[in-house]
């Protein structure tokens, strides 16, 4: 349902795997559920494991369902058997599917006729250096199968492209009037060496290649600053690359892993007491990381990807080409040389309010259910 026609729609939600969430896509659905009408209803398929299961509400409800171990089969498979019970008992007038990896699935959706199916892109997954050339293969064919199939497309990513189709920009958002954890005398993470506002922060979920950490290691050598350089990553998830990193941050004492996840409020915490935060990506969808940690006034270093300028512009001060570690020393070195006091931060974060609302994200989503015409994002 829009919120101006009053009409009542079901809307399937696929794709995402855990709520609540950490990172990615889950966390994008997470905040638009919060801002989604309460006059509509959504089931959302979520993953099987082992978690505590979310209490359903009037209008909102959680299909848990069962997947199998290991890298490649644990998609595929929870994907299918989201599609089983989509077809069995599933009643809904519109689909949203999150990620292109779902894509060679949609034709099953469409099975259920008059559902309308609009998918995103939060990202292209077959650059990722963690995939084989068969996963690469699977992944090209997929996304294939999600342009042909879905109704309507649209991308987190300004730079989204599809030939022969119109692919809507929709960014993901921020909040900016999540209220600020309490203040404590420690840090949330054992690591005492670290003080408010004397270190220089990296973080992601899945550490890959892509993420650029070892464009930020080669250029943080270079630097002559004395501010430990905190790292915090999953470094399970490419034990390849995980390797090349903890060799190079063996060689300089200043960097500290913290080589799993940290919750959410502790990760919070620890990008509000940093210096300087740095996101030097080779490649992203959008990163609400990025977005959450400019909110949190900080000067942020990042890499001029396309995703990352529609964030803060192409004339922001404080970015660097991608994959130039010199140039990301010297601007690194630039932002450790001022406060975000002295930086003035009014007009980007005033910008950022206003472009990355959750609320007119989710209000463009569901004049998109549907099949209503949005306006340009810009």
């Amino acid at each position: 349902m829009s919120r101006e026609s009053g009409r009542y729609a079901h809307v399937a939600v696929l794709g995402i795997k855990t709520l609540p969430a950490f990172a990615g896509a889950d966390r994008v659905v997470e905040h638009l559920l919060e801002r989604f009408s309460p006059t509509n209803e959504y089931t959302v398929y979520l993953v099987r494991n082992g978690t505590p299961v979310l209490s359903c509400t009037e209008n909102r409800h959680y299909v848990y369902v069962p997947a199998l171990k290991g890298k490649y089969l644990h998609a595929v498979s929870y994907f299918l058997l989201c599609c089983a019970h989509y077809l069995i008992k599933g009643r809904y007038d519109s689909v949203h599917v999150h990620n292109s990896d779902f894509g060679v699935f949609c034709p099953l959706l469409k099975l259920k006729r008059g559902a309308r199916i609009v998918g995103t892109f939060h990202g292209d997954p077959a650059p990722r250096e963690k995939w084989n050339r068969f996963a690469k293969a699977f992944l090209h064919a997929s996304e294939a199968v999600f342009v042909r199939t879905c109704d309507t497309l649209t991308s987190v990513s300004p730079d989204k492209h599809v030939p022969g189709r119109v692919v809507h920009y929709i960014p993901n958002g921020t909040d900016f009037s999540a209220p600020a954890p309490e203040s404590h005398d420690a840090l949330p993470y054992a690591m005492p060496s670290l003080q408010e506002g004397n270190y220089v922060m990296f973080a992601c979920g899945r550490l890959d290649r892509t993420k650029g950490l070892h464009h930020l290691l080669r250029a943080y050598r270079e630097l002559t600053t004395d501010l430990p350089l905190m790292v915090v990553g999953d470094f399970s998830h490419d034990p390849e690359y995980s390797a090349e990193i903890e060799k190079s941050a063996s060689a300089d004492s200043r960097v500290l892993l913290r080589k799993e996840l940290l919750d959410r409020v502790a990760l919070s915490e620890a990008v509000r007491r940093c210096a300087v935060f740095v996101f030097p990506s080779e490649y992203e969808g959008m990163s609400m990381m990025l977005l959450e940690a400019i909110t949190y006034a900080k000067v942020v270093v990042c890499s001029d990807i396309p995703a990352n300028i529609a964030v803060v512009g192409p004339a922001y001060e404080f970015q660097f080409p991608s994959e130039d570690s010199v140039a990301l020393s010297a601007v690194l070195d630039k932002a450790l040389a001022v406060s975000w006091g002295m930086w003035s931060s009014a007009r980007l974060r005033d910008h950022i309010a206003a472009t990355f609302s959750w609320d007119r994200i989710a209000i463009a989503y569901e004049e998109l259910y549907e099949g209503r015409s949005i306006p340009d994002y810009v």
